[in-house]
């Protein structure tokens, strides 16, 4: 069989196996985000099957892109499991073919998989889950306290029945609870201008935002007016200041090293956008891991039982780097490793584990 004739051959395979697997996982997985939406419909006003279809929609290429070693993981398995079963491997072992060359073109597949996914789909989904998150704060009347963060500072929106409220602030100060170089506009019930309160410095508590050394400009005054201490009644609290912040999963790649940077000036804490950010960018060495793995489990000989136990390996291999990825990420979270040690440790061990396992392989 001439190479490119080969190559396309053991492509398509993979290619075949790689999509089964993906249909039948993203159809799992949409019936139960389906499910879940429309239990989260029948708790809102005017939800509907229709607004839990359109949740789902949205939420779906977010939540397939989580599982997507293991969809390369399993569909590489299958695939070498094929060949295997069918006596092809040995055919091709037996005229001189190395291990590499049979996986190679798996391989491709799954960096370039890797590479689009960074570049076009992880984009894609980050906006469309960002949608839906909006969708669903929207529908659970969840506007009260919106945070962004831009060049000039964090922006923070907070109404209420009685008061619109916008801040503006060059920094937060978590570990104080406080606010630096603070302008607030205070607008009525309908979003009438009520007063512009400028202040060097400000303080947030369960109740108030107390600000020092303030300059108010009202609409019923014309001269402007001084106060050392003034008092504002408001929701907010410094958890807001984390908690309201746009996710991680809601940002691309391309965003995030921006956001990250406005975000560490303003003093807002950047951990999990950093593991996000090394998470992504390990994708393609991650996909290549898995096909790794799986020519390391299925080149080998099969035997008597082999399925079943070749089965069993690889449900291991999965629940051995989910568990190595979530504590991976929990240390690089907590602070006990860097960032990027953590988000790039499975994809690494992986990888060296199953070219040691195919190395062993190829040399008998």
């Amino acid at each position: 069989m001439p190479p490119n004739t080969l190559f396309r051959y053991i492509a398509l395979r993979t290619l075949t196996g790689v999509g089964g697997i993906f249909l039948i996982l993203a159809g799992l997985i949409m019936l139960v985000d389906l499910i879940e939406n429309l239990r989260f419909a029948g708790k809102v006003p005017e939800g509907s099957f229709g607004l839990a279809t359109q949740l789902t929609i949205m939420r779906l290429p977010a939540l397939t892109q989580v599982f997507l070693p293991f969809v390369f993981l399993l569909g590489a398995i299958w695939m070498f499991n094929q060949l295997n079963k069918r006596s092809e491997v040995s055919v091709m072992r037996s005229s001189g073919l190395s291990v590499w060359r049979l996986l190679g073109p798996a391989a491709l597949i799954a960096a370039l998989t890797g590479l689009l996914v960074i570049t076009v789909i992880d984009p894609l989904s980050a906006r469309m889950m960002s949608y839906a998150d909006a969708l669903m704060s929207e529908k659970q009347g969840d506007e009260s306290s919106l945070v962004k963060i831009f060049d000039d500072g964090i922006w923070l929106r907070q109404r209420d029945a009685e008061m619109q409220l916008i801040l503006n602030a060059q920094s937060f100060d978590s570990e104080n609870a406080s606010l630096q170089d603070v302008t607030v506009w205070r607008f009525g019930p309908e979003s009438v201008f009520y007063e512009r309160i400028d202040a060097d410095e400000a303080f947030l508590s369960r109740r108030t935002i107390e600000l020092h050394d303030v300059r108010l400009k009202s609409i019923a005054e014309q001269n402007q007016r001084t106060s050392p201490i003034y008092a504002i009644p408001t929701a907010l609290a410094p958890e807001d200041f984390r908690e309201r912040v746009a996710p991680p999963e809601t940002m691309s790649l391309w965003e995030l090293p921006r956001f990250i940077l406005l975000a560490d000036a303003a003093g807002l804490p950047t951990t999990r956008y950093n593991m996000r950010f090394h998470d992504l960018s390990s994708t393609p060495l991650k996909l290549l891991a898995m096909v790794l793995i799986a020519a390391a489990f299925s080149l080998r000989p099969m035997r008597m039982g082999g399925g079943l136990r070749l089965l069993g390996l690889t449900i291991i291999a999965g629940f051995l780097l989910y568990i190595l990825s979530e504590v991976s990420t929990a240390l690089g979270e907590s602070g006990v490793v860097p960032v990027a040690f953590a988000a790039w440790t499975p994809a690494i061990v992986a990888s060296l584990a199953a070219i040691t396992m195919l190395l062993h392989l190829e040399d008998g």
